[in-house]
């Protein structure tokens, strides 16, 4: 029987955030002004990014016009917290606005009832990503298999770690992976790093099923439900999971996957290059178009040059080899 609000659990709470048009400033109701929106969404997502990072966010969910099931013509955040982490998130929030140069309308609520919970499962849809003769198909649990459906799959739900393959970044290494299993790459060892909810990870099992792959991350809560969204697959066994960073890992690796902003990727060039095994190779996301030349530059650095390059919206993902 479903709770209701008055049996529910335990509070949660969200918040809203919008973008502000110009004019609202001044009290008037309007619009954003379009040649404005392009760079204003450019740097909510790049919030978005930063925000989910933040302990206190139990999800970060982006829509915008091109959502499935959305009405939104300009994008917009939607936050979940709890009750206790919502102030904070706000103030943050506001920080970083302030940064981004962000005009925004924040819309704190503390909820109780289930319906309200639901909302945000009408924003997700299963994701299909293919090449010639390998597919993979990522579906929330509530949405059923149906004929034809391939046979390689992810069970995935939002989580309180960032990553559940709507985001462009996550999408991109998606593709990413199922091309290099589609050309025959066949890693014995590969590492998640920054896993977030694992989704990479699972992936990488489920397409190279002789790989051992290592699952880490620096926030255990992120390990938490890598754990769990590796159990919710049967893939448990397949996962070594380490609340770890790059530096406590000593092992060696043929795949290394980051999706993680350039201002972690950059630092940590040296050290990703001396963990992974001759030829081996290197897919990098969460990294804006623009930011691209300055990553590339890093790893070069250390020894790894590209050998691809995947550009969706204005993120990117590089694909990097080191010498043999």
């Amino acid at each position: 029987m479903r709770e209701t609000a008055e049996t529910s659990a335990e509070p949660w709470a969200t918040l809203l955030v919008q973008l502000r048009g110009r004019s609202e400033d001044d009290g008037a109701s309007g619009g954003i002004d379009p040649t404005e929106l392009a760079e204003a969404s450019e740097r909510l997502e790049a919030l978005a990014t930063l925000i989910a990072e933040d302990p206190r966010a139990a999800g970060v969910e982006t829509r915008d016009a091109s959502t499935l099931g959305s009405r939104c013509e300009i994008p917009e955040l939607t936050i979940y917290t709890t009750p206790d982490g919502l102030e904070g998130l706000v103030a943050e929030v506001e920080r970083l606005a302030a940064e981004l140069r962000l005009a925004l309308r924040l819309t704190p609520a503390v909820r109780t009832d289930d319906d309200w919970r639901d909302t945000w499962k009408q924003f997700y849809a299963p994701l299909v990503f293919a090449a010639a003769s390998t597919t993979l198909l990522v579906r929330p649990s509530w949405i059923d298999r149906k004929d034809g459906d391939p046979e390689l799959e992810l069970v995935l739900d939002p989580g309180r770690a960032f990553g559940t393959g709507q985001h462009e970044t996550t999408r991109l290494c998606l593709e990413v992976l199922v091309a290099l299993a589609e050309a025959g790459v066949r890693p014995d060892r590969v590492l998640d790093l920054g896993c977030g909810s694992g989704i990479l990870a699972l992936a990488a099992a489920r397409l190279f099923p002789r790989a051992a792959v290592v699952a880490a991350d620096n926030d255990p809560d992120a390990a938490d439900t890598a754990a769990e969204n590796a159990a919710a697959n049967a893939l448990e066994d397949r996962l070594e999971i380490r609340a770890a960073t790059v530096l406590e890992l000593s092992d060696s690796f043929d795949l290394i996957l980051a999706n993680i902003r350039p201002g972690v990727l950059i630092p940590i060039a040296g050290e990703v290059a001396r963990r992974l095994a001759p030829g081996g190779t290197v897919v990098l996301s969460g990294v804006l178009g623009e930011e691209a030349e300055a990553v590339l530059a890093a790893y070069a650095a250390a020894g790894l040059g590209p050998v691809d390059r995947r550009d969706l919206a204005e993120w990117c993902a590089l694909v990097l080899r080191a010498s043999r």
